[in-house]
């Protein structure tokens, strides 16, 4: 009797192995306890990721471009794998983007297998080390979308990353259905970036003392300047491949913060503790500590929204420990 039950499971394993194997893509029954490149781990539910980035994200309209563009990428059978390029200063919301699309796409959002976040200066620290970094880079990319190609890679602080490691991406990213039998038009690329920040500040001040009203500023207001800047700028980058050959698919801007978009951060934080109608002498000491520019008229905040979680969080410690308490 015992040998009978070992002899049963070995041949259901073998026969679940084999499942796998056939075809790795389908429901099999591993992706019951194991996340698997199927509709049940890939949600994609960019209708979740509109309504998160709009009562989450403040005073980026264009960041909707990102919207429209995952949809249309999901939904129709695209020629290359999707490619958007987030600029702007440091927080100004780049990150939480990415976190959101990952969120909305991934039942398991930052930690599935199947998204995954290069660092800069963590990843590819070594200017004398720029051809290993491709060559790993690009083997780790096909062997990762030989598994599933329906994959999210984040390139995170590209303004720290040596010139010419993002060229091995060129060949991945081009109008091709196939490299090495390989497909990769499923995948989307995410580049975040300091890289034309300056240019988006001035082109935004040139257009704000024009009369023209922030939500009216569009994406071709920007996008050529961000492209050139990126181009030209020192950083991953400067004197692309991608860029030469014109494969990134959207540059967007992230727009300087003014006063009432930080207004909203420091609600939005103070919410996220438990406390959705802070005192306003709370809010006005958080914007004590931002600082803001150009010095002569002090039109946006030179920060964005970062350290404001920061700030918040001491003050609901401070004033209203039994709502953290709560939420702990």
């Amino acid at each position: 009797m015992p040998d009978n039950n070992i002899r049963t499971i070995l041949l259901l394993t073998l026969f679940l192995l084999c499942i796998k194997c056939i075809n790795t893509w389908s429901y099999n029954p591993l992706c019951l306890v194991t996340e698997c490149c199927n509709n049940d781990y890939i949600i994609d539910d960019v209708n979740s990721l509109r309504s998160t980035l709009r009562s989450r994200v403040f005073g980026q309209h264009l960041v909707e471009t990102a919207v429209h563009a995952i949809w249309s990428h999901l939904h129709y059978h695209s020629q290359k794998p999707l490619t958007l390029s987030f600029h702007g200063w440091a927080g100004g919301g780049k990150n939480y983007v990415a976190t959101f699309i990952a969120e909305s796409l991934y039942k398991k959002g930052l930690q599935s297998k199947y998204v995954h976040n290069f660092i800069g200066r963590i990843h590819f620290p070594e200017v004398a080390h720029s051809r290993q970094y491709r060559e790993n880079l690009y083997l780790w990319l096909k062997g990762n979308l030989t598994e599933c190609p329906r994959q999210l890679f984040i390139f995170d602080e590209v303004h720290l990353m040596p010139q010419t490691v993002l060229n091995a991406l060129k060949p991945l990213i081009d109008y091709r259905a196939m490299v090495d039998k390989v497909p990769y038009t499923e995948a989307i690329f995410i580049f975040l970036s300091n890289t034309g920040a300056t240019v988006i500040n001035e082109r935004y001040h040139e257009l704000w003392s024009a009369g023209k009203q922030r939500e009216e500023m569009k994406l071709s207001d920007f996008e050529s300047l961000i492209s050139r800047g990126a181009f030209n700028e020192k950083g991953g980058f400067q004197f692309s491949d991608a860029i030469k050959a014109n494969l990134i698919d959207h540059y967007i801007p992230f727009l300087p913060m003014q006063e009432n978009h930080i207004i909203q951060c420091i609600k939005d934080q103070f919410t996220q503790r438990g406390v959705p109608s802070p005192k306003q002498e709370h809010i006005k000491e958080v914007l004590e500590f931002v600082e803001w520019g150009p010095d002569d008229i002090k039109l946006y905040s030179k920060t964005g929204c970062k350290r404001i979680s920061s700030k918040v969080a001491v003050i609901v410690a401070k004033h209203y420990p039994m709502r953290q308490k709560r939420e702990l």
